[in-house]
């Protein structure tokens, strides 16, 4: 109170009013427009530079050389968390890692399906089902839930991704198995409110409504589309669509609940300050509580490269920034090539400001804050990605410098390259589990592509085999510019035209041209 008092409490401010357009009476009173000026999308208006010239200054005094690179040292050795493993009558799997240093229990319970298993026309079950579990038991309300955990200083979380549902979970030791109460009582009693479940699906439509306003989740699920096909539910969105979720009913969440929620296709993982045997001891309920059943996961293949390049857009007039996505049908995770690519690709995009993409899109031409490419493969096959936001007057540029980088990057690449790409991925991985989220991810890919503990010593050991002709082959694999989705969400009026540039052919418009707001 002093505070609001001696700096807040009648002091000058400055209020903002953001009304709809043309209901300017709905703003605070004596509000007078804000003055904003829009910028204009202008082909060529490019600043001219030299990037090369460089700055003059004074440097600060020291007591050694700072312009000579100190020697490496030596690369410091992985060392790869112990691992333990159990399974329950009920066919539970569980996985752990025992950490004292901190007085603290992470743990990551993964149910397998996810939106898999829903059916085309109910999209946005799991990620409903998933959130209504975390609001109240059949004993609790979602006020008394919510207070029981944070009298313990416990959070937890449950939802839903394309493959599983996942009820995660940190706690202090101590208060590990009174969470563990808590957790059961949500899987196992949950109370199906018909007011928590109105509410919830009245906020999945708002954020299905503001994704498309959103030119970021618009070239997401446009993308997704293009890459799997509008028949391959791992194109859809994992909230589901505004007519589907407005269907579904309670009745469709606790059939989703009864057929696939099963510790038959469940993996509990558990890293901090507790040994196996309590891990163990505190799950022994639920091999008699929570009864197993078979549960199918359909496969849903991901097709084949495009056998030829074909540019998209999506109209989003008067847009400042066009959302680009290039990309096609890869690997899956556990593919022989899927971690070798990832080593292949940290020179080209996945290095951040090592990576050949930034250094020429952002820092040499200026054309975006930030650009990337990753292999991003699951069970099935998924795709490699290059993802940015540039400028809509250079999206043509920004493309075609692109697709100059791909089409170079294999006979291009050096020892330099290599050196760098192997510096890295090697020291960086002596502190890939210092964190206990860390060791839980470990944990979770163990348990998902069935690895071993030591699978990160033999990816050390993929990196330090890596030649030159290796990358080059890989590259020339993966990563071809004319077998590619080339996916541009922008402003149609002043790039959709010029798109034809690129050498794809016409560009397709996924959508009609849009009418811009007038003012």
């Amino acid at each position: 109170m002093n505070v609001f008092n001696t700096y807040i409490k009648g002091k000058n401010f400055i209020a903002t009013s953001f009304v709809p357009r043309g209901e300017a009476e709905l703003a605070l009173t004596n509000s007078v427009p804000a003055e904003i000026v829009e910028e204009k999308i202008v082909i060529g208006a490019e600043e001219t530079f030299d990037s090369s010239i460089a700055a003059t200054y004074e440097k600060t005094p020291s007591t050694f050389d700072r312009s000579v690179e100190p020697p490496y040292g030596k690369a410091p050795e992985i060392k790869t968390p112990e691992v333990w493993k159990d399974q329950l009558d009920n066919g539970l799997k569980v996985l752990g890692i025992q950490n004292n240093e901190v007085p603290l229990v992470t743990f990551d319970m993964t149910i397998d399906g996810g939106q898999l298993v829903e059916s085309m026309d109910k999209l946005g079950v799991a990620n409903l089902t998933a959130s209504l579990l975390e609001k109240g038991t059949q004993t609790k309300d979602v006020s008394e839930l919510e207070d029981a955990l944070a009298q313990l200083g416990a959070s937890v979380n449950i939802y839903a991704t394309k493959s599983d549902i996942r009820i995660s979970g940190t706690t202090l030791a101590r208060n590990y198995d009174a969470t563990l109460t808590l957790v059961k009582e949500m899987l196992l009693t949950p109370r199906w409110d018909a007011n928590e479940f109105e509410l919830l699906k009245k906020r999945a439509i708002t954020n299905l409504r503001q994704q498309e306003a959103s030119p970021r989740a618009i070239a997401s699920n446009q993308y997704n589309a293009l890459i799997y096909g509008e028949d391959n539910i791992r194109s859809k969105n994992i909230l589901g669509t505004i007519a589907s979720v407005e269907t579904i009913t309670l009745d469709d969440l606790k059939q989703y609940y009864t057929n696939f929620i099963s510790p038959s296709v469940t993996t509990m993982h558990v890293v901090g300050d507790i040994n196996k045997e309590n891990v163990v001891a505190s799950l022994q309920d639920l091999a008699t509580k929570w009864e197993a059943k078979e549960v199918v996961i359909p496969e849903h293949k991901t097709p084949a490269p495009p056998e030829k390049s074909t540019v998209y857009f999506y109209d989003i007039p008067n847009a400042k920034q066009s959302q680009l996505r290039f990309g096609a049908p890869a690997l899956a995770f556990n593919d022989p090539d899927f971690y070798p690519a990832t080593v292949m690709n940290y020179i080209l995009g996945g290095g951040g400001f090592a990576s050949q993409l930034t250094q020429q899109l952002r820092e040499g031409k200026g054309y975006t804050y930030g650009i990337r490419s990753r292999f991003s493969g699951s069970k099935v096959k998924g795709p490699f990605t290059i993802s940015s936001g540039v400028r809509s007057n250079v999206t043509l540029e920004a493309s075609q410098l692109v697709k100059q980088i791909l089409e170079n990057y294999a006979k291009n690449y050096n020892e330099k390259d290599l050196e760098t790409t192997k510096g890295f991925l090697i020291k960086s991985n002596a502190r890939a589990f210092e964190t206990m989220n860390a060791k839980l991810r470990m944990l979770e890919n163990m348990s998902a592509y069935n690895l071993s503990p030591d699978y990160v010593k033999n990816r050390e050991q993929v990196v330090m085999d890596m030649t030159i002709p290796r990358i080059q082959e890989l590259a020339n694999k993966y990563i071809k510019a004319d077998n590619m989705i080339w996916l541009v969400v922008g402003d149609a009026e002043t790039q959709l035209k010029r798109m034809k540039e690129l050498g794809f052919g016409e560009p397709v418009l996924l959508n009609k041209l849009q009418i811009p707001v007038k003012k």
